[in-house]
């Protein structure tokens, strides 16, 4: 089994709200396609926040047939 790291970033998020949107879209995205969520760290310029980095996992069953 083997573990596949994904990071997304995302900046020139205005407001909360865009960001929770972006983030929400991000994630309903990746879930379909089998990933899942591990962390979301901040990202900030002069003490504001202006956007993310958001980390998904996904474990891949390696099939090896010989």
């Amino acid at each position: 089994m083997a573990t596949q790291y994904q990071v997304i970033s995302d900046w020139l998020c205005l407001t909360t709200r865009q960001k929770s949107r972006k983030i929400e879209h991000h994630l309903n995205h990746c879930s379909a396609e089998g990933w899942e969520f591990v962390a979301l760290n901040a990202v900030m310029f002069f003490g504001n926040d202006v956007g993310f980095y958001l980390i998904l996992k996904k474990i891949s069953s390696e099939n090896s047939t010989p």
